[in-house]
């Protein structure tokens, strides 16, 4: 399918926006892999009838909540008290992301070309934690209404420390995932 030209203005109610984090270390047995949602974000899409799609977005560094635990891709809704939500955001807040110093992550694309039917490369710059850095990932429709991918960021390019606690014995790896699946209608 083929994205319908129009001017699209995404929040949290069109879909989800997420983050994945991977445990690492001598500890990491004791650790969780964590589905993070997006809860602030505006994405505008302007696909024009001709001409050059584009996309731009920005996220509140301060909307990240912990959803559950991960294992092997599968949700552990029980794994973690609500306690351990909130300490583990906090330490987001505190210790990883700096909100107060840089509140918003932006990406602007620099182009989009259709692929395939339904797959598109979108290729642009994403700044976060007050560094700016080229990313590309691909986004797929099935239907022409919805918008779906996923893509790989690496913290230290962005001049983040992953997140270590007990000596460095328990990190969060270096790199993490970001997905979307929205819908356009």
């Amino acid at each position: 399918m083929v994205l319908h030209a129009g001017n699209y203005h995404l929040t949290p109610s069109s879909g989800k926006l997420c983050v994945y984090t991977f445990k690492e270390g001598f500890l990491s047995a004791v650790a969780h892999d964590l589905l993070i949602e997006v809860t602030d974000f505006i994405i505008n899409l302007n696909i024009p009838a001709s001409g050059s799609a584009s996309v731009e977005a920005e996220i509140k560094a301060n909307s990240l909540k912990v959803i559950c635990a991960m294992k092997d891709g599968q949700r552990q809704p029980d794994t973690l008290k609500e306690k351990d939500k909130t300490d583990i955001e906090e330490a987001t807040h505190k210790d990883v992301l700096h909100p107060t110093k840089y509140p918003a992550i932006n990406f602007r694309s620099t182009s989009i070309t259709q692929e395939k039917e339904g797959c598109y490369l979108v290729k642009g710059e994403l700044t976060l934690h007050g560094a700016t850095h080229p990313v590309e990932f691909k986004a797929n429709t099935t239907t022409g209404k919805d918008l779906k991918g996923k893509f790989t960021i690496s913290q230290k390019d962005y001049g983040i420390k992953p997140y270590k606690a007990l000596l460095g014995t328990l990190k969060v790896k270096n790199e993490i995932d970001i997905t979307f699946d929205l819908s356009l209608s």
